[in-house]
């Protein structure tokens, strides 16, 4: 940590454990009302409520874009401290926003469940491994469906594959328990709160993508524009300009990784039960890749959860051309 005056002349610096009395006592004694400003990772709620009581304020700083401000040759925690001082100091810091504790809450929920669902996808792949080694193939469309369960268990494999196969159903059966007591207080909370009822109105979403929804984006208020939503989504292109000649390449991936991946899953399911995002993807497609304009069906209803959010109204066919 490093601690500058009005000035740039150096008061304090050095190196902290990340413990609450440790962090506390090093931010005491100073005169003057102190700013903290701390990049943004995972311990920063914690950070936060260590040492909240002893701050002036608090400023959660954007790590891609302080970056781009003050990059150097010479990068280490003690270059970095000093660099967030001194452009606090100049107030010159790309601020992020600072989640309120029910959003980190329900975010965990959120994640907690999407991360089940990883671990059971995973497990479900390497069962398809086992049967693939083994040159076993099933007519059911499911391997894991009723179906798919009963010539699983009669496949004829080998003692040590048949050890593994049963040994990741268990695991499977194990994690989708979780999953569905997961999706059920999902569901609850959902039933509460009347913008996934809002959202659940739009071709593609359910209850689970209205709760990544909410979760992920948070306060509709902190975007100025649908596009500075899609901008945090990540399915904006990049755009590289120089003496006058912009290129334009795939979409930048920057921001939240979850909410890109439930819009592209919503605009698959959106073009088979939606007219009108059938006509937007089947105009586009004639023109450009099927990728491409599968990721411009997901921004367009991003810009429709935009509206909603914003407007407090539900999705019909007008919404989504107005967007």
């Amino acid at each position: 940590m490093t601690a500058l005056d009005a000035t740039g002349r150096s008061l304090k610096s050095g190196p902290v454990v990340n413990q609450p009395a440790e962090l506390q006592k090093w931010l005491r004694g100073f005169s003057e009302p102190v700013t903290v400003a701390v990049e943004a990772c995972s311990f920063w709620p914690a950070f936060k409520e260590a040492i909240e009581a002893e701050v002036h304020a608090i400023r959660l700083v954007h790590p891609q874009r302080v970056k781009a401000i003050a990059s150097a040759k010479l990068k280490n925690d003690r270059v970095d401290s000093q660099t967030l001082a001194h452009l606090s100091r100049c107030d010159l810091l790309p601020e992020a926003w600072m989640a309120d504790r029910d959003t980190q809450a329900r975010r965990q929920q959120v994640r907690l469940r999407i991360s089940l669902g990883q671990h059971r996808a995973a497990l479900k792949n390497q069962v398809h491994a086992v049967l693939h080694q083994h040159n076993l193939k099933t007519e059911a469309s499911d391997v894991f469906g009723k179906k798919g369960r009963q010539w699983l268990n009669q496949a004829a494999l080998p003692p040590a594959a048949r050890t593994t196969v049963d040994t990741y159903c268990a695991m499977i059966d194990h994690l989708g328990q979780h999953i569905r007591e997961q999706e059920k207080q999902l569901k609850a909370l959902a039933g509460t709160d009347a913008r996934a009822k809002w959202l659940t109105t739009i071709p593609g979403i359910g209850v689970y993508s209205a709760m990544i929804l909410l979760s992920e984006i948070g306060e509709i208020q902190r975007f100025r524009s649908p596009k500075s939503l899609y901008s945090y989504a990540g399915l904006v292109p990049r755009v590289r300009e120089s003496a006058g000649h912009k290129s334009y390449g795939g979409i930048s991936r920057c921001g939240s990784p979850r909410l890109r991946w439930v819009m592209v899953e919503a605009a698959h399911v959106a073009v088979r039960c939606c007219p009108a995002a059938k006509h937007y993807f089947e105009r586009l497609r004639k023109r450009k890749h099927p990728h491409v304009a599968r990721v411009a069906l997901a921004r367009k209803l991003l810009g429709a959860v935009f509206a909603m959010l914003r407007d407090g109204e539900c999705f019909d066919e007008s919404t989504f051309a107005a967007v």
